[in-house]
């Protein structure tokens, strides 16, 4: 029988994106540089140039949801909070949530993407593209930073001296490996937009002279075929089933006989309801990706196996809930 708890669930539930989008509004805004220390609302208005009786409202919404404190008239962000919300911290993570902003207006359309089947179809400006996929690729090193080294901890890279990164993106990971062994050399191939920011970061690092890069897609571009390693992380989501296919074995053509590849993605069970958040993400897929979908650990193997992988071992770490699946080409 249902009781207040059931209807208090499914009331909360509908209403929950209210929450969310007073937080993504507050990060958009930057407002929480400008409460770094306690000021009032006139300050805050100003300077983030905004209604004042509005910024008054949205900083007692921050409040009632735990991000801010008021003393008197006085605002300040949480001191727990500030290190993933304020713009000079090594630790923020404002250009992923500058990401979950952009997709808004994308999951309210969720509905026609249900009855389509399709992803949809965005008409932006080639500048506000450019500045879509840098908040996507600078986010992507926002959360991997935190989790990069349970993943490097599981490579072996015994003998390893070339690497060949498919999606870099920020080329997190790899940047990392390179710093650490300065006898290895690596390619990335991603698209030309997101390898216009990777290059950032790997001029950050000082590491453009030991990274090349190929700009182009996956299934147009030609590749080498003297890799020791190939690296397709958080990558397979995003393609379809043909692209994914085309993928793994363009990666197997390109690695010498005994080379590595690793596969990093989220994944689900086999009945594909959990984990929760990546069952959830697969909708984002539908939303951004025509074909895109997450996959079972099982189908991840098969898709390696059927490239001419022998699979030899597999990671699975928690929160969030990932999978590395190492495969050699014999």
């Amino acid at each position: 029988m249902s009781t207040n708890k059931e209807l208090k669930d499914v009331l909360e539930l509908g209403r929950i994106f209210w929450d969310s989008q007073v937080f993504l509004t507050a990060c958009k805004l930057r407002i929480f540089d400008y409460i770094k220390k306690p000021a009032e609302v006139f300050y805050i208005a100003k300077k983030i140039n905004c209604d004042v009786r509005a910024t008054n409202m949205l900083l007692d919404a921050l409040v009632s949801l735990g991000f801010v404190g008021q003393k008197g008239k006085k605002y300040a962000v949480k001191s727990k909070y500030s290190d993933f919300l304020l713009s000079d911290s090594d630790k923020n993570v404002l250009s992923i949530l500058d990401h979950y902003y952009h997709m808004w207006d994308d999951w309210g359309k969720l509905t026609n993407c249900i009855k389509t089947g399709m992803a949809l179809e965005k008409k932006v400006s080639i500048e506000l593209k450019r500045q879509f996929t840098k908040s996507f690729i600078t986010g992507m090193d926002n959360l991997t930073k935190f989790q990069k080294e349970r993943v490097l901890n599981c490579l072996d890279l015994k003998g390893v001296k070339k690497i060949l990164d498919i999606g870099s993106g920020p080329a997190t990971y790899l940047r990392e490996i390179l710093k650490k062994n300065q006898n290895i050399m690596a390619t990335i191939l991603d698209l030309p937009d997101a390898a216009e920011v990777g290059k950032d970061f790997v001029i950050k690092d000082n590491l453009e002279k030991r990274i090349s890069f190929i700009e182009g897609d996956i299934g147009e571009v030609e590749l080498d075929n003297n890799y020791d390693c190939v690296f397709i992380f958080q990558v397979l989501h995003a393609l379809n089933e043909k692209t994914r296919n085309l993928a793994v074995k363009k990666a197997y053509n390109a690695l010498n006989r005994g080379g590595k590849i690793y596969i990093h993605e989220f994944f689900l069970n086999e009945k594909k309801t959990f984990p929760r958040e990546n069952v959830i993400f697969r909708l984002n897929m539908l939303i951004h990706a025509n074909g895109g979908d997450n996959l079972s650990v099982k189908e991840i193997k098969n898709l390696l196996e059927s490239a001419g992988f022998s699979v030899k071992k597999e990671f699975i770490f928690k929160k969030p809930a990932t999978v590395l699946i190492e495969g050699i080409k014999t």
